[in-house]
């Protein structure tokens, strides 16, 4: 699944961003909640009327339309056609959401019940918390399947998701992630997608973007976050 992140980030750090140009651009894009996210995130407000017909066949289709939904302050379970939060909690099943194959489901739907209003003690949170955690790589990231070779992305919501779940940031599972993602970054202050791909390790704006969302949510500065002199807000903003 590819996803767009977009970050805010204070006035005295965008002389070089042109956050209105970015968001002229994204509105020549056909919808999708992730362009809503970014253009709602950028002050504007988008027509989300195209959500009113989400359909799923899998958990992950329902996530990101209630995140979307959530940023522009509408309630899921009422403005589409059909109760997006029920919908996605129909999908709790052995103890985890969606595919028991599969993390982003979990991970994103964590992010996504909880935007809506759900409980942390939901047993469909605590199990997909649960879920999560356990399925930790041993370098410390997550991949979108269990399983799978950790990257950046992926950690960094996982690392956002479960924070938002209530576990603590001194939690072992927090700290090993944490220290995963200083691994991966690159001397230009950025971060690339997988330190360990054969594909190439170059920082990606997706990527820096990803990781300083994480950032923020542990309460600290991606400023903070040096190599050989550089930080990510300086990698993405060039």
């Amino acid at each position: 699944v590819i996803v767009l992140a977009i970050v805010l980030l204070p006035a005295s750090q965008i002389a070089r961003g042109d956050v209105s140009s970015a968001a002229a651009y994204l509105k020549t894009k056909n919808p999708n909640p992730w362009v809503t996210m970014a253009l709602v995130s950028a002050g504007e407000s988008p027509d989300a009327d195209y959500l009113k017909t989400t359909t799923a066949n899998s958990a992950i289709d329902l996530e990101a339309p209630i995140l979307a939904l959530t940023s522009l302050g509408k309630y899921p379970r009422t403005f589409p056609n059909t109760d997006l939060v029920a919908a996605l909690k129909n999908f709790h099943a052995s103890n985890q959401i969606g595919d028991q194959a599969l993390l982003n489901d979990d991970i994103f739907g964590v992010l996504a019940l909880l935007s809506a209003g759900e409980s942390k003690g939901e047993p469909v949170i605590q199990d997909s918390k649960n879920f999560i955690i356990q399925h930790q790589n041993s370098d410390g990231g997550w991949s979108f399947a269990v399983g799978g070779s950790s990257d950046t992305n992926m950690t960094s919501v996982a690392i956002m998701a479960l924070l938002e779940a209530g576990v603590p940031k001194a939690d072992a599972s927090i700290s090993k992630a944490v220290s995963y993602l200083k691994n991966a970054q690159n001397s230009d202050g950025g971060f690339p997608y997988d330190p360990q791909s054969q594909f190439g390790t170059n920082s990606d704006s997706s990527s820096d973007s990803w990781v300083i969302s994480a950032i923020y949510k542990l309460g600290e500065s991606p400023t903070s976050w040096t190599k050989n002199g550089n930080n990510p807000v300086g990698h993405l903003l060039s």
